[in-house]
Formats: structure tokens, C-alpha cells, sequence
């Protein structure tokens, strides 16, 4: 009988250990990190050059905490730090990264990313271009109303600096004569004028009979450029003026197909316009504009990616 009792009386306490409430204590607010988009100085490097990749992470949570900060290149993991963050207050988490190759990689820091970019290192590098053979077929004046020669030029690498134009022609006129008021332009590929100087005629030979008008009766001429510089394509503009049968004669040659040599009209407003049509005569063979390649040439150094 005791023992019924005993029993009786242990599910009776377990009955009411159960149906007392258990007092909980309260979760604690936790720590949640937000990370900015990246800011990489600067967005392109050459290689070996160092770049700073910086986070800011800002504590959004109610309490503070401490953030591991690991930054993936490519996806593999390069380095990591550690930040504490109080909450909704901001910390600035910096790496320095630096590549032995060139490319584009993938930067990623948390759930933001970005890409940085590695350039080849450059070399200045001489470098002349020219689209004749430096056979003239001919020295040519410009008709009416043609005031100017041009020629554009496929920039190499970027950026190009100039330091020298070299043209082949002539001055025809009585002793003494001189070409009088004209102009050497350099324009970028929108023809807005980078440079402007005095064309030399006094450089070109004086010829006071043409004759056969070949190779011989022309001679180069070079002018020092004070290093100006082009990135994309440009051009070398010739102001002569007016034709009056006096005056300089470029020297034309014929060995490739021309896609780059055209002659211009200055308007009103001193603005040179390419000409709306080839001005010369269709009889001879430089009436056909694809064979007259005018021989003007420019020299300097172009940045050239290092092997």
C-alpha cells in the first residue's frame, strides 16, 4: 500500500513540475554587417603597381560585433582582416593588391564586387608613320577653291606625342619668292586644332621651272613639333591659301590606295572644311583621288606595351 502512495505522489509533483511555467530569458539582438560598393584608387594599374581596395561596413544589428573581412581575387581568397563595429556606426576596411600579370580581375569583398584592371607596362618607343614609299609621282598645286592638304593619320597606341612632320615638295616662283601666309596644323579626329605654326616654305627647294615634275624636283622638309600629344586619330593639316599658280606643291605618291590624303577649303570664319569633291581634272592620274597619297609623315614616340 505504501508503495501505491509513494508513487501516486511522485506523478502528482512531476504533473505539476510541468504545468509551472519555466521563465525564458530574452534573445539578445545580434550584430548584421552591410557592405558599400568597393572604391578601388585607381580603377587601373600597370603591373606591379600597387592598388588600394577599400569596404566600407556599417553595423545595421541592434548590438556590436566583429566582422572578418576577407577579399577574394578571381575567386580565390588573398587576404583577410578583422574589424569591430558598433552598432550603426561605420568602419573602413583597406587592402593593398598589386599583379605580375596583366588582365581584368574579379574583386570581391562579402556580397559586393568589382573589377580591376592591369595594364602592360609601357615603353615610350620612336615610332614613324607614313602611308607613301617616298617616290613622288608628282608635285601638286591645289586648284580653286581648295586652300589646304590634309592627311589623317591611325593613331597608333595611346597616348602619341608628335615631335617631328616631315613633307615633300616644292616652292615654284620667281628668286625671292616666298609662300607667304601659311599655316601647319595638327587636329584631333573631331578637327579641333591641337597645334598650330608658320608653314616653313623657305625650307622646300625654290624651282622656277617645273620641267618633268619627278622625285627630283621636290625635297623633304622637317619640322620639330614640341611634343604635342594625340590619343585617337588625327590629322596633319597644310594651309597654302588661294592657288595663284605661285606657291607650294606637295608631292604625291601613288603606291597604295589612298584612304587618308584630302584637300580642304577655309571658309569665311577661318574654318577648314574637307572639300566637297576631288578638284582635279579626271584626265591625268592624279584626277583619280585613290592614287594620290599626299607625303606627309610624322614622327615620335608612341607607348608601346612591354614584352
Amino acid at each position: 500500500m505504501n508503495n501505491g502512495k509513494t508513487l501516486t505522489a511522485g506523478l502528482l509533483i512531476a504533473v505539476i513540475a510541468i504545468a509551472v511555467p519555466v521563465a525564458c530569458t530574452p534573445s539578445q539582438p545580434s550584430a548584421q554587417f552591410e557592405i558599400a560598393p568597393l572604391d578601388i584608387k585607381p580603377a587601373e594599374v600597370t603591373v606591379g603597381e600597387t592598388v588600394s581596395i577599400s569596404a566600407k561596413v556599417t553595423n545595421i544589428g541592434g548590438t556590436g560585433g566583429a566582422y572578418t573581412a576577407a577579399i577574394y581575387v578571381d575567386g580565390k581568397k588573398a587576404d583577410t582582416k578583422y574589424i569591430n563595429v558598433d552598432p550603426g556606426s561605420s568602419q573602413t576596411v583597406t587592402f593593398s593588391l598589386s599583379k605580375d600579370i596583366a588582365g581584368s580581375y574579379e574583386i570581391r569583398i562579402g556580397a559586393r564586387s568589382a573589377t580591376l584592371t592591369i595594364n602592360s607596362k609601357r615603353v615610350a618607343t620612336p615610332l614613324e608613320l607614313k602611308y607613301d614609299d617616298g617616290v613622288a609621282k608628282d608635285c601638286l598645286s591645289l586648284v580653286k577653291p581648295c586652300t589646304g592638304y590634309s592627311v589623317g593619320f591611325v593613331s597608333p597606341p595611346d597616348p602619341f606625342s608628335i615631335s617631328k612632320v616631315a613633307v615633300f615638295g616644292l616652292v615654284y616662283g620667281s628668286p625671292g619668292f616666298n609662300i607667304g601666309d601659311s599655316q601647319l596644323q595638327i587636329c584631333d579626329k573631331d578637327n579641333r586644332v591641337l597645334y598650330t605654326a608658320a608653314f616653313p616654305g623657305d625650307k622646300f627647294p625654290l624651282r622656277t621651272r617645273l620641267g618633268s615634275n619627278i622625285d627630283s624636283t621636290g625635297g623633304w622638309a622637317d619640322m620639330e613639333i614640341p611634343d604635342v600629344k594625340v590619343e585617337g586619330d588625327f590629322y596633319v593639316h597644310i594651309y597654302t591659301g588661294i592657288p595663284t599658280g605661285q606657291g607650294f606643291r606637295m608631292g604625291a605618291a601613288s603606291n597604295v590606295v589612298n584612304n587618308h590624303s584630302d584637300v580642304t577649303v577655309r571658309d569665311d570664319k577661318g574654318v577648314d572644311n574637307l572639300a566637297s569633291g576631288w578638284p582635279y581634272s579626271i584626265a591625268p592620274w592624279f584626277g583619280d583621288k585613290s592614287r594620290v597619297n599626299w607625303m606627309v609623315r610624322v614622327s615620335g614616340n608612341a607607348m608601346v606595351p612591354q614584352n
